[in-house]
C-alpha cells in the first residue's frame, strides 16, 4: 500500500477534524484542530502530517517540532494529552500498518528529524483495539515507555451503594463531607471558573508550578468543546473548596478528570474526597462506562507518585497503561 504524506495546512482543518471524529478508530477531540488551535498559532512549531492513499485520507498525526540538545524531534503535539498515529479501520491489517510506519519513518528521515516521540491515544478511548499499531512500533524498533493510568470501570463497580467501594478512610471522609452539608455544583460562568482557577493555582504553589491554562483559555475551551467539557466545584457555605475540569468522550463513554484541585486551607474538610465521590456518582447516573483519574507516574513513567496512586486507588479504581514510543534516527 502506497502513501502520500503531506504537511498539515489550515485549508485541511475541516477535513482533518471530520476524519478524526468519524473515520478514525483512535481519534478524539484532543486531536482535532478545534482543540489544538486554542493555544494560538505561535505557541508551538507545528509539524502535523496527513497520510493519503488513492486520494483518500487514511491517517493523521498531530505533532510539533522541538529541539533538544541539538536534536530535531518530531513530538506528539504538546498541546494535547494524546497524539500518535490516528488511523482509519482499513489500516488495521499487518501489511498495511507496516507500510504506513515505514512510510512515516521515511518522511521523518527525509525531513532530517533525529528523533521521534509518539504518545498514542489511551486504549480506553479507542473504538477498536489499536494493538497492531503498538506491535509495529515495537517491531520497528521503538523504545516503549509506560505510564500508569488509574480509572473506574463501571461494569465491575457497585453503583447502587458507591461508598462501599471505598477504603474505610475514604468512606469516613465522604460521610463527614455529606454531614457538613457540602454540595456539588457545575461551574459555567466566567466568575465561577475564575474562582476554580484561583483554587487550582493555590494548590500548585506547593510544587512551584502554575496551571497549564489561563482562565481565558479555559473559557475558550468551554466555548469550543461545548458538551465535551464540564467544570464542577465542591461548595460549603457558598465557598468553593475544590473543583475539577472534566473531558467527556462520548464515543467510548469515558469521562476524564483533567484537573483535580482543592484549596489547601480547607484540606481538613476533605473536599477532594467529596469531588471524587461526586464524580463517580454523576457519571454512574449518566451511564458512562469509564471514569479516568489520569496518571500517577512522572517523567514518562520512570517515577511513581505512590501517594497519588494510593489516593486514587482507595476509591475502588483499576489500572491501565498509556504507552509512549521513542526512536532515534542516524
Amino acid at each position: 500500500m502506497n502513501f502520500e504524506i503531506i504537511s498539515y495546512e489550515e485549508k485541511y482543518e475541516e477535513q482533518w477534524d471530520d476524519f478524526v471524529e468519524n473515520e478514525a478508530i483512535n481519534g478524539t477531540f484532543l486531536q482535532q484542530w478545534k482543540f489544538l488551535n486554542y493555544h494560538g498559532k505561535d505557541r508551538f512549531r507545528d509539524c502535523s502530517i496527513m497520510f493519503w492513499s488513492k486520494n483518500k485520507l487514511v491517517a493523521v498525526c498531530p505533532a510539533c517540532i522541538i529541539v533538544e540538545k541539538g536534536k530535531k524531534i518530531f513530538y506528539s503535539h504538546m498541546g494535547s494529552t494524546y497524539g500518535g498515529l490516528v488511523v482509519s479501520k482499513e489500516l488495521l491489517r499487518a501489511e498495511k500498518m507496516k507500510a504506513l510506519i515505514d512510510s512515516f519513518e521515511n518522511f521523518l528521515k527525509e525531513h532530517q528529524f533525529n528523533k521521534c516521540i509518539l504518545k498514542p491515544t489511551m486504549s480506553l478511548l479507542c473504538v477498536r483495539p489499536q494493538d497492531i499499531i503498538e506491535f509495529f512500533m515495537y517491531f520497528n524498533g521503538y523504545r516503549e515507555s509506560k505510564e500508569l493510568n488509574i480509572y473506574i470501570d463501571y461494569s465491575c463497580y457497585n453503583t447502587v451503594d458507591i461508598i462501599n467501594n471505598f477504603s474505610k478512610m475514604k468512606r469516613r471522609n465522604t460521610k463527614k463531607c455529606l454531614d457538613e452539608g457540602m454540595q456539588l455544583r457545575q461551574l459555567k460562568s466566567y466568575q465561577s471558573i475564575k474562582e476554580f482557577h484561583r483554587v487550582l493555582s493555590k494548590n500548585l504553589l506547593k510544587y512551584n508550578k502554575t496551571p497549564v491554562h489561563t482562565v481565558e483559555e479555559l473559557m475558550v475551551l468551554q466555548e469550543r468543546l461545548g458538551k465535551n467539557i464540564k467544570f464542577y466545584g465542591a461548595y460549603l457555605n457558598e465557598k468553593l473548596l475544590a473543583g475539577t475540569m472534566v473531558f467527556l468522550f462520548e464515543k467510548t463513554q469515558l469521562a476524564h478528570t483533567q484537573y483535580l484541585a482543592a484549596d489547601p486551607d480547607y484540606n481538613y474538610l476533605n473536599p477532594m474526597t467529596f469531588i471524587y465521590y461526586k464524580m463517580i456518582e454523576v457519571f454512574a447516573q449518566e451511564k458512562y462506562h469509564f471514569l479516568s483519574w489520569g496518571i500517577a507516574t512522572e517523567h514518562l513513567g520512570r517515577d511513581i507518585n505512590y501517594n497519588l496512586a494510593n489516593n486514587k486507588e482507595e476509591f475502588g479504581s483499576l489500572h491501565c497503561i498509556n504507552y509512549i514510543y521513542e526512536k532515534e534516527f542516524n
